[in-house]
């Protein structure tokens, strides 16, 4: 609340307001005093216009607080209703990406012109950039949200046409069909029953290596040579491990087994048995694919890794753990099992998901199937003497 008084000068009387106002840097709360006002209405209309202005301040404290505490404020909030995988992941995103960038600015002080740039930085560091600067955009979105700055500095900045990444990545998207046997056949000749096991139930079923990892033996229905996948791995920053729920509802499912991957995968659960019983060890969960030292599930990432060295040793297009859940789409399009049914082996929530493999697989096919339409057309029928080849193949350039 303002107080007013009057004062003298050799040039006359004049009135004076005395009133706490917020410092904007420090937060606090300083007593300012204005003077010079001939008239108590001045300076009784001055004096509102000061408390509005320190409203606005007061409204606004937030906006002085660095990104990280905005960060870890907003950070609390979503993690409520996320997986703790997923906010372990977006974690890992915001400590190595965007904290070292944004970090101890306040977020009043980080400007358009500096999203931009991280915007543009980015496009040269990952291909697949765009996530992590929505993650960023996403702290601001926050702050507007609950009135703590009035816009987002990310507001109409645009993302640039990278060229950076314009070579064709080494790394394919799925196997066709000789790739998928050849890759086969080299496991099942030249490595151990648990790689070939591993690495045969993810390209036959489509599996998720988090869904992999968290198999049990109890999983396994031997009447039916079901498979029952309701669970997924996921591994802490502290190295413990976390069973959890699949990544959507349509994600549990039951799977039949062939015969030789049904097989392989009871031979690997006789051969953990027997290690058990070698150990003195009774875990209290039997994982199918586990570390023979301590009889726990591999980490997540440890299929990449070995599947990357598989791919060099046998000479195949580097490929990951998903690019197998690709491949394994994929050859059941070609084997014309219909989408739906894809959709649903493979756990998928949304159809759309799994069409953007079908096109991505009937696209490959174009030329081929138009090659066989072309021959198909050349063939004379029976039912006329007119023999003569009415279409023929463009010659290939």
């Amino acid at each position: 609340m303002a107080s007013f008084s009057k004062y003298k000068t050799a040039k006359g009387e004049f009135w004076m307001i005395r009133l706490y106002l917020t410092d904007p840097v420090t937060l606090e709360k300083k007593l300012t005093t204005r003077r010079g006002f001939q008239k108590l209405n001045d300076a009784k209309i001055v004096a509102r216009k000061l408390e509005m202005e320190d409203s606005k301040v007061r409204l606004n404290t937030k906006s002085h607080c660095t990104f990280r505490q905005i960060f870890t404020e907003f950070e609390h909030e979503y993690s409520k209703h996320l997986k703790a995988s997923t906010v372990y992941r977006k974690s890992v995103d915001f400590n190595k990406w965007i904290l070292p960038k944004f970090g101890e600015k306040r977020l009043k002080d980080i400007t358009k012109k500096d999203c931009q740039a991280y915007i543009d930085f980015m496009a040269t560091q990952l291909k697949s950039y765009k996530p992590i600067v929505i993650q960023a955009r996403n702290v601001f979105d926050y702050a507007v949200r609950n009135n703590y700055i009035e816009s987002s500095s990310f507001t109409n900045t645009v993302y640039p046409k990278n060229t950076f990444f314009e070579e064709e990545d080494s790394l394919q998207k799925f196997w066709d069909k000789e790739q998928s046997l050849l890759f086969l056949e080299h496991l099942k000749n030249n490595e151990s029953l648990k790689y070939y096991t591993m690495f045969r139930t993810l390209l036959l079923t489509g599996m998720r290596k988090g869904e992999l990892l968290a198999l049990q033996e109890k999983d396994i229905d031997d009447e039916t040579q079901n498979i029952t996948i309701n669970k997924t791995l996921f591994y802490r920053a502290d190295h413990t491990y976390q069973i959890l729920k699949p990544k959507t509802k349509t994600s549990i499912r039951e799977l039949h087994l062939d015969d030789e991957t049904y097989q392989a995968l009871k031979d690997l659960i006789r051969q953990n048995k027997k290690l058990r019983l070698q150990y003195n060890v009774q875990p209290k969960e039997k994982f199918i694919f586990i570390k023979e030292t301590s009889f726990d599930p591999f980490r997540n990432s440890y299929t990449n890794e070995v599947l990357t060295k598989l791919c060099k040793r046998y000479g195949l297009p580097r490929i990951t753990v998903h690019g197998l859940r690709h491949s394994c789409a994929s050859l059941l399009f070609a084997a014309g099992v219909d989408v739906k049914v894809v959709q649903k082996l493979l756990g998928h929530a949304h159809i759309e998901t799994t069409m953007n493999v079908y096109t991505h697989v009937t696209t490959e096919q174009v030329e081929k199937t138009t090659d066989l339409l072309i021959n198909f057309l050349n063939e004379p029928t029976k039912n006329s003497s007119y023999s003569q080849n009415i279409v023929t193949s463009p010659k290939k350039q």
